[in-house]
């Protein structure tokens, strides 16, 4: 007698061929995409725990700059109608201080530099109105107004 042998299906044969394959490539395509691994281990042996990755943190938010004083909107006002006046600051001849223009206030007087950029308190042109030397036979300047030179001339004393 002679041995059965045992046919195929050829469908069959097809269908487990097209899941084998299938399979296959679903392995190949989902295996290790060479993530780190979770757990590292150090030079000593010791297995540890790789940190989470933190998140950025966003630079703190600076306030703008405040505004700069300007010479010809706050202190070149001032110093027209309270200095550069008749008999004062009106041309060298009270104490050499011609304050007529940014130039003139710049080259200082007899007493030397009326202001040092980036000095308001001392500066001489801010001690003499804070010791009410200046302005002369009139109500001082207000705070405001006194501030405004400081403000000024800590900001560079710029003719702006």
């Amino acid at each position: 007698m002679r041995p059965k042998l045992i046919q195929l299906n050829p469908i069959l044969l097809s269908v487990f061929t097209i899941c084998f394959l299938l399979t296959t490539i679903l392995f190949i395509g989902c295996g290790d995409e060479g993530d780190p691994p979770t757990d590292i281990v150090n030079g000593n042996g010791d297995k540890v725990t790789e940190p989470d990755p933190v998140d950025p943190v966003d630079p703190p938010i600076e306030p703008p700059p405040a505004p700069m004083t300007s010479f010809q909107d706050d202190v070149a006002p001032i110093i027209a109608e309270r200095c550069a006046i008749a008999g004062c600051h009106d041309n060298a001849a009270s104490g050499g201080l011609n304050l007529t223009t940014y130039d003139n206030f710049s080259n200082g007087g007899n007493s030397g530099a009326a202001f040092v950029a980036e000095d308001g308190k001392g500066s001489l042109v801010v001690k003499r109105i804070e010791t009410g030397e200046m302005p002369p036979g009139g109500p001082p300047l207000n705070a405001d107004q006194i501030q405004f030179f400081i403000d000024w001339i800590n900001e560079g004393a710029k003719n702006n």
